[in-house]
């Protein structure tokens, strides 16, 4: 068995297995560390929206009719202004330093991207070493950034045959967009599998990512780069976002399958999802390669007081070899502990009418959050006064579908469907009359007329180089009584917020992990039948000894043992380990079978097979052997010995070829040093023959002849007539 990493540890998974003749890709997930490198851009508007953005007049603006002693309309005057200040300028954009972000940076570039997606300097302005756009003399960049097509790392595919891979198995929504990539412009020609939620999610993701970071939103083409034939060549740099009809041919190859269903391929491969309790339809997987049991546990949480179905430990009561993948890293905030800070933070917020932004995606435990922070804002008394915004190209899409998905709920979520009631929170909030919840495609629009303050916003990329939080920022940036809270636990906050260090915007850091930590690994490996191999990621390990043994990072630096071993994985090294079945299941064809004529020997029954074994799609089969085939297995023709040394019948045999003095003895051989009292009953034969000194041992179980190989021919036949033979 071999295992490759193709993503560095911390970026969503890409792995490739390979077992025997099996290639099995495990997730496709998407680097997007060099987004902290890439300029800021408005919000991921199409064209449109910005020609219908700026058509658009706020209902409102004018404040000719206000009286000067009603504190509401002066309330909505200022959130007037503030809206029509934002429409003004929504076409400049943040500055964006330069920033160095190591091997991921824009320098990785080829030349015919960079010339393709620079775009040109206009009049008084220069260009960055990292190739961004900035006027000189101002702090607002250039419009020619927007002209900035995003690039993103692609797992390394160049060192993997991409036409050989046999499956791709995706365990959540979080690591499938780059499985475009894989089957719209490689030769990939497997098989995919995943839960219904993670395609339906893990489509509307690439919608949000092609939205926010596509080339919809570039002044230069999509088409115009061959990126076919960028990504064939993998690894050397940064690729374009594919586009909305490469995400629908993607989801179209996917099959749908359900936890616990058993899918059989190839002959000997079989495949089960079960539940990994980190958000709704995500699974970890069990591979079944003949007699080999393989478990792939990523992304998964024990967390037992959220919405999806709660994790299956099942699949790793027969794993012989563990792949654990994306865990927690250490010094998170676990969700309990950082779930209470967020509430408070957003409650203070509220108290002194500020507004909120929380960049993330609508999915996962945000739905869990969004429960957590209504009752805390219930409980303060704050509720009657607050609005939840969803804002994101999917967002109603994304909150409507969540809702239908009772069976893939933890069982309290489930049951809940039979009072009726929406088992999730923002169902109920959708529905109400006083709109305390509403869902937006984007920040122009809709949101501008009902937007209420103080507000809540989900939404937008958490890298903030695009979507509506970009915009948000820039209206609402400026106040101190704001806040951003970031949840996110793959976001790198210093450098999301490094283009935006000038507002005056409070700050809040409490990225919420659900995720397995270290230790809650070593604790369910425990709790079930210890596997002989676990393999992790870098983060999980604290040392490495001297004699190689890894010791990992958990509170009792846990390391190998004589039973179970740890070994560590990193991006672009191959991890090998040895399989422990030294036998397979093969197939008689039927055509073989026929001819087999099975002789009884006493209540047993026995038929010796012969034939040319072939291998393929993994499944191995007996067939009749050719002519060419039927003279090889003649020249390795043996007679088959069976039953039990009969002692009678052995010197009568030695007798007649002239044997005629025999010392027969009884005795017992001693199995070990250790057990003096037990032993082997053996009978001894010792005699000459051609004057040659000679000796057979007969035990239960075996025969053994020491003599002279000039009088091993002569006994050959007294021996063999104590046997029966096929």
């Amino acid at each position: 068995m071999r295992l490759t990493s193709l993503l560095p540890d911390g970026e969503p998974n890409c792995l490739v297995l390979k077992v025997r003749q099996m290639l099995i890709m495990l997730d496709c997930g998407l680097g997007q560390e060099q987004l902290y490198a890439m300029p800021v851009r408005e919000g991921g508007l199409t064209e449109d929206h910005k020609d219908n953005s700026h058509n658009a007049t706020p209902t409102g603006s004018t404040t000719d009719n206000a009286t000067a002693g009603s504190k509401r309309k002066l309330q909505e005057t200022d959130i007037r202004q503030d809206w029509a200040s934002f429409l003004k300028a929504s076409s400049t954009q943040f500055p964006t330093k330069k920033m160095a972000r190591g091997p991921n940076s824009l320098q990785s570039h080829s030349s015919k991207t960079d010339s393709a997606t620079t775009g040109t300097t206009s009049s008084g302005s220069t260009s960055t070493a990292n190739g961004t756009i900035q006027a000189a003399g101002s702090n607002a960049p250039s419009k020619s950034m927007a002209t900035r097509e995003y690039m993103f790392k692609l797992p390394d595919f160049s060192g993997v045959d991409l036409k050989a891979i046999d499956v791709v198995l995706i365990s959540n929504y979080n690591h499938i967009l780059a499985l475009p990539y894989l089957t719209e412009y490689t030769d990939f020609q497997g098989r995919i599998f995943a839960t219904e939620p993670t395609i339906e999610f893990g489509r509307q993701l690439m919608i949000e990512f092609v939205t926010f970071f596509g080339t919809s939103v570039t002044s230069s083409p999509h088409e115009i780069i061959d990126r076919k034939e960028l990504v064939a060549r993998a690894g050397a740099g940064l690729y374009p976002a594919y586009t909305h009809a490469d995400i629908k041919a993607c989801i179209d190859k996917i099959q749908p399958v359900r936890f616990r269903e058993h899918i059989s391929l190839f002959g000997s491969l079989k495949l089960t999802a079960h539940s990994a309790g980190y958000c709704l339809g995500s699974s970890n997987w069990l591979i079944q390669i003949g007699t080999e049991n393989i478990a792939y546990v990523s992304s998964s949480s024990t967390q037992g007081n959220l919405h999806p179905d709660l994790f299956d430990g099942t699949l790793l009561e027969n794993a012989s070899t563990v792949v654990a993948t994306d865990l927690c890293p250490r010094g998170s905030f676990t969700y309990n502990t950082g779930v209470n800070l967020v509430c408070q933070s957003i409650a203070s917020t509220i108290a002194r009418k500020g507004n909120v932004l929380i960049p993330c995606t609508i999915t996962g435990f945000l739905f869990d959050l969004l429960e957590d922070v209504h009752l805390h804002l219930n409980r303060m008394g704050l509720i009657g006064q607050v609005q939840y915004s969803f804002i994101s190209p999917v967002a109603d899409t994304a909150l409507q579908y969540s809702n239908i998905l009772a069976e893939w709920m933890a069982p309290r979520k489930q049951e809940m469907v039979y009072i009726p009631e929406a088992p999730l929170l923002h169902g109920l909030l959708l529905e109400k009359e006083k709109g305390i919840a509403k869902h937006y495609k984007s920040v122009h629009g809709a949101f501008s007329s009902d937007l209420k303050l103080p507000c809540i916003v989900f939404g937008g990329h958490p890298s903030l180089r695009s979507g509506p939080m970009v915009n948000l920022l820039h209206m609402w940036g400026n106040k101190a009584t704001n806040t951003i809270v970031f949840i996110e636990p793959r976001m790198d906050v210093v450098a999301a917020m490094e283009p935006y260090e000038n507002l005056a915007i409070a700050q809040q850091a409490v990225q919420l992990d659900i995720r397995l930590s270290v230790d809650q690994l070593v604790e369910v490996m425990n709790k079930y039948r210890h596997p002989r191999h676990i393999l992790v990621p870098m983060r999980a390990i604290a040392s490495t000894l001297p004699d190689g043994t890894v010791e990992l990072a958990d509170a009792k630096r846990t390391t190998s043992t004589s039973s179970t071993r740890w070994s560590v994985y990193k991006v672009g090294e191959s991890v090998q380990l040895g399989m422990g079945s030294l036998y397979e299941s093969v197939l008689l064809s039927e055509e073989l079978a026929k001819g087999i004529l099975p002789q009884a020997f006493g209540k047993v029954s026995f038929a010796p097979i012969a034939g040319s074994l072939s291998i393929y799609n993994n499944q191995m089969q007996l067939k009749p052997a050719s002519v060419q085939g039927r003279q090889l297995l003649s020249l390795y023709t043996q007679r088959l010995l069976l039953g039990v040394m009969n002692l009678p019948h052995l010197l009568a045999g030695l007798t007649a070829i002239g044997v005629t003095n025999m010392d027969v003895s009884e005795s017992e051989e001693k199995e070990g040093k250790e057990d003096k009292d037990t032993g082997v009953p053996e009978i001894k034969v010792e005699f000459e023959l051609q004057g040659q000194a000679a000796t057979i041992i007969l035990r239960e179980k075996e025969t053994i002849v020491k003599c002279d190989e000039n009088i091993r021919s002569l006994l050959r036949e007294p021996i063999l007539k104590c046997f029966q033979s096929f």
